[in-house]
């Protein structure tokens, strides 16, 4: 394959390497070039994963293979004499069906690991892993990975990806010397390795150059090849740190110094907090780190977002992390049914408390900002649990309350409680409306005193004597009506009224023509003067003048 090295930066997921359709073994092969530690591989196919797949190796130079392990959808039909299931011991030599099911159709990966996690190594470092166990070292090393389309149509398979992890190994020291590795004082970052060895005179110092670091000393010919700094083109300073070469199995000991483009890490490959890397960038563009877009007041830890994507720990580069009640890209505003974003709210937002009775459809939401509550017609109250004067009865009905209803004659006025609709009855009326009278007493109706007018003197008048309608009660009271022209008069003889009390005098009357009488007058005539003692003594002339 040509350029099998390459970061497909500039598209990624828009290349593979694909091969002829009906062709039944395909195989891929790396030249290595050099003494290599081979620890693991991830190839993601861009098509079908194959039916079956073999991954071995060379250690000199393609002469003889060695296989590292069988991958087969049917184990027992593709490679009938190789055991079947995981390795129980590092040498073992397995097929696994685990990476070849049919699905998924694309973005499917064959995985291998040399040291598979689920054997317990004391040491992966120790001489018997690293030197003498042929399965980890490969000298002068080639890679080979050969597949079979037996059970599958033999369209051409396509694979988007092969990521091969390693390292190169380190070279002992010479022969009879040992190393001391110590920074000079006054030459930071610079690194001085100094070597003391019996026999060698002078004694040699290294100083290693800007960009570059190296862990041991320089001896004449026993030179080791400069280690960049591989800090993704975002730094051109390191140092050497031996716990790290430690850790990375004698790899590298390079720690990046003053990161820049707002990275940061051992070599400058993660974002700083508050960054994080966009996914359409290389990693050593000096743009790959972007500001996070959080609102401080509705995100997590004051703004900070996901810094690199990462599915299995369900992170999305750049996401912003929201608050329990908070909702939003950007983390800046309440979830349904909570208002009030804040900084200091641990959760974001409080919860709106609207009463579902008295809400509209929207249930428990209320303004995002004031926390008011979206109100029923006949509903009012901040949190909508309270009926507009006069209704009561709070409900999950339509218009949310019921009117109260009180009667005009029985009731004080149109108030009742909200819980029971009680109106405010006068004495002895009683009854949710108060409607109904206290036994012992008797209701009189507003025209229990009637003085028909046909009855009385007419001044420019006459009587009109009319039959009740069939279909509709009459709005007449008598035998009719006292027709009356413009300037006439009529006289009611009062003589029955039982005591001195107040009075309201009512006159119905009905006009011939749409619009109203202009003018109306009535006049008492009373017997005698009002005595001083009466209960309506306090009356004046002008109350008998209406």
């Amino acid at each position: 394959i040509e350029n099998v090295v390459t970061s497909f930066a500039p598209r990624p997921k828009k290349a593979w390497w694909q091969s002829e359709n009906g062709v039944e073994h395909v195989s891929i092969q790396l030249d290595l070039e050099a003494e290599f530690h081979f620890t693991h591989l991830i190839m993601t196919f861009k098509t079908f994963r194959p039916a079956a797949m073999l991954v071995e190796r060379s250690a000199d130079f393609g002469r003889s293979w060695k296989v590292y392990r069988y991958f087969a959808y049917d184990c027992a039909a593709s490679f009938p004499h190789v055991p079947h299931g995981p390795p129980r011991r590092i040498d073992d030599v397995v097929c696994e069906s685990r990476y070849s099911d049919i699905e998924p159709s694309t973005e499917g990966e064959v995985i291998y690991r040399v040291l598979d996690p689920a054997i317990p190594i004391r040491d992966p470092y120790s001489p018997a892993i690293q030197t003498g166990h042929k399965m980890q070292r490969v000298n002068h090393p080639g890679l080979n990975l050969d597949w079979e389309q037996e059970g599958r149509n033999l369209q051409g398979r396509a694979a988007e990806k092969l990521l091969f992890w390693g390292s190169s190994p380190v070279l002992p020291e010479p022969p009879g010397c040992t190393h001391q590795a110590q920074p000079s004082p006054g030459h930071s970052p610079q690194f001085l390795c100094t070597v003391t060895c019996m026999g060698v005179e002078p004694l040699q110092l290294c100083t290693a150059q800007p960009g570059h670091m190296q862990p041991y000393a320089c001896e004449p010919n026993y030179a080791q090849p400069w280690a960049s700094c591989d800090c993704n083109e975002h730094s051109q300073r390191c140092h050497f740190d031996m716990a790290v070469f430690l850790a990375t199995g004698n790899t590298s000991g390079a720690v990046c110094d003053d990161c820049q483009h707002n990275t940061m890490g051992r070599r400058c490959h993660l974002c700083k907090p508050f960054y994080y890397k966009d996914p359409t960038k290389d990693l050593r563009d000096p743009a790959v780190c972007r500001a996070c877009d959080c609102d401080p007041e509705g995100s997590r830890d004051g703004g900070l977002c996901d810094g690199a994507d990462d599915p299995a720990r369900g992170l999305i580069a750049g996401q912003c992390r929201c608050k329990e009640h908070v909702a939003g890209p950007r983390c800046d505003r309440c979830k349904p049914g909570f208002f009030g974003l804040s900084t200091e709210n641990p959760r974001g937002c409080q919860w709106c408390q609207c009463d579902p009775r008295g809400t509209v459809a929207d249930d428990s939401r209320c303004d995002p900002v004031s926390g008011e509550c979206f109100c029923k017609r006949l509903v009012t109250g901040r949190h909508c649990n309270q009926c507009l004067p006069e209704h009561w009865g709070l409900s999950h009905d339509l218009p949310g309350c019921r009117p109260c209803d009180c009667d005009m004659g029985g009731a004080l006025n149109n108030l009742c409680a909200m819980e029971t609709g009680q109106c405010q009855c006068r004495r002895h009326v009683m009854g949710r409306q108060c409607k109904q009278v206290e036994p012992g007493f008797y209701r009189i109706n507003l025209d229990h005193y009637t003085y028909e007018a046909e009855d009385a003197r007419l001044h420019q008048g006459s009587v009109v004597e009319r039959e009740p309608p069939t279909d509709r009660p009459a709005s007449w009271t008598g035998t009719g009506f006292a027709r009356m022209l413009e300037g006439g008069w009529v006289e009611f003889h009062v003589s029955d009224v039982p005591f001195s009390t107040e009075y309201d005098v009512i006159i119905r009357f009905e006009p011939q023509h749409p619009e109203a009488w202009q003018e109306v007058r009535l006049r008492v005539l009373r017997p005698s003067p009002v005595s001083a003692s009466s209960p309506c003594g306090n009356t004046i002339p002008a109350d008998d003048q209406l």
